[in-house]
């Protein structure tokens, strides 16, 4: 004969029919086991057992790792417990009924057992997504709430009436009026209400990676097809290849993507969406002067014989080109472009056309910059911004206005960088849905900058060496 019994984190178990057999409880939240001298009929609460052996009844206590005696006595027939908080009745002769109060405060409403995935991928049938929470008690009613992790934007809720002794709740990757929403890492919190109403709610949460949403800045290629929401880096060597170097989620690049045959002065900008097919874009100007928006397909790097779309030429009067993101709130990357002699920096915005707007000035004079960079929302409110190290290495930060417009520059750091000669805003390469920059020293060391989220980045922290063999970082 075998006996199971679960209360919240304890397991009780018991393997034959005498008291010479083996039984005990095992604790699933310091995994380990408790081991009773006598194996009698149990009967099992949160944190205590009871165990009658014929007429004798014994209480013990399990919250120390070892069976400890707590009360005993002797009883004539039946015998119950309220699992949550202990208190144990027994008949005696007469079929006189005892209730005993074990002084243990009610036990809380928890989730000993759960499966929970940690990917959701919209175009997979079924959803990859799904939650399932088992209960120590029923519950009066729950609430499953998903947030951007970088963010902490509400961008879907589940909820539910009472539960006998489970949950289950599914998400597709989009907000309440069905829109896809953005790859990358989102979190889930599940809210319970005990039943009884004594103590306190369960709360549990976690992190879940979107997959096969909308495209984000930055993200061309992931570990499969589908983007991954994490932040990839661009180079160009002197044999002409453009290479996608993916990130990994933890602050580093592992695994490359590459296309050859490009002309050594090929300059390549990765874009956003503009064609909204979920793939992020790439701005090419091959040396000739023109610009080429193309549109490859998700995980690939545009090959010279890739469709493109022409837009213009002329475009070698530019000493930056950089894409911060969306700058004007419309869901669509635009482009910062400076002239090279005059130091005047203008935006192009992109359109639903596929093409870039006509230029509108930005700045008369940024010359004196010698670094600017599209750094994508380093400030959590949705809009791109910009990055600039002036000529005596002080850092500044642009925060976009969301209109195509900069508030006044911040002051980050001073002596910012010196030995840097690439910096490159790179989006989310630690998974922590914050935008992040990488530079590159002169010896070629490779360099991350944590974003905070708040506009502000963390200290450098070497994540490579040997990347001086690359023509141009972007």
């Amino acid at each position: 004969m075998f006996g199971l019994q679960a209360v919240g984190r304890w397991l009780y178990w018991k393997c034959g029919t005498s008291t010479a057999d083996t039984a005990g409880v095992y604790d699933l939240q310091s995994r380990k086991n408790v081991r009773l001298a006598s194996a009698g009929q149990a009967f099992l609460g949160d944190g205590l057992v009871a165990v009658r052996s014929g007429r004798a009844l014994a209480v013990y206590g399990l919250a120390t790792g070892t069976a400890v005696r707590q009360w005993a006595t002797d009883t004539a027939g039946l015998v119950a417990i309220d699992p949550r908080d202990g208190s144990l009745a027994y008949t005696t002769a007469g079929q006189a009924v005892h209730v005993l109060h074990t002084g243990r405060p009610a036990a809380a409403l928890i989730s000993p057992y759960k499966n929970v995935t940690t990917r959701a991928e919209t175009d997979s049938t079924p959803l990859s997504w799904r939650g399932e929470w088992w209960l120590s008690e029923p519950a009066a009613s729950w609430k499953v709430e998903l947030r951007h992790k970088g963010t902490g934007r509400l961008v879907a809720t589940r909820s539910g009436g009472a539960a006998q002794y489970s949950i289950a709740a599914k998400w597709d990757g989009r907000d309440a009026r069905g829109g896809l929403l953005p790859n990358g890492s989102y979190t889930w919190t599940l809210t319970a209400q005990p039943a009884d109403g004594q103590g306190s709610p369960l709360v549990q949460s976690g992190t879940v990676r979107l997959t096969g949403g909308t495209a984000v800045w930055r993200d061309h290629v992931g570990a499969s097809s589908l983007p991954d929401g994490i932040g990839d880096l661009l180079s160009v060597n002197s044999a002409g290849t453009l290479t996608f170097h993916r990130g990994d989620g933890a602050g580093k690049f592992s695994g490359t993507v590459s296309a050859s045959g490009w002309p050594a002065s090929v300059r390549a900008v990765p874009f956003g969406d503009l064609n909204n097919d979920r793939c992020a874009d790439v701005l090419v100007r091959p040396g000739d002067g023109s610009l080429r928006l193309y549109k490859p397909a998700c995980g690939t790097v545009p090959k010279p014989t890739t469709p493109y779309t022409a837009l213009g030429t002329g475009w070698n009067q530019y000493d930056v080109l950089t894409s911060p993101g969306d700058l004007t709130g419309d869901g669509l990357p635009d482009l910062i472009a400076r002239h090279a002699s005059t130091g005047t920096t203008y935006l192009y915005k992109g359109t639903s056309t596929g093409r870039l707007a006509a230029r509108v000035t930005l700045a008369d004079n940024w010359k004196t910059y010698k670094k600017v960079v599209g750094a994508g929302d380093i400030n959590s409110d949705g809009i791109g911004d910009l990055i600039v190290q002036d000529r005596y290495n002080n850092l500044y930060r642009y925060t976009g206005r969301g209109n195509g417009t900069f508030a006044a520059r911040v002051k980050l750091a001073a002596g910012w960088g010196s030995t840097y000669d690439t910096v490159v805003g790179v989006g989310d390469i630690t998974g922590d849905g914050k935008a992040d920059l990488v530079a590159r020293d002169t010896s070629g060391n490779l360099h991350r900058h944590a974003g905070t989220g708040t506009g502000t980045f963390n200290r450098a922290v070497r994540i490579g060496t040997g990347w001086q063999t690359y023509k141009a970082l972007s």
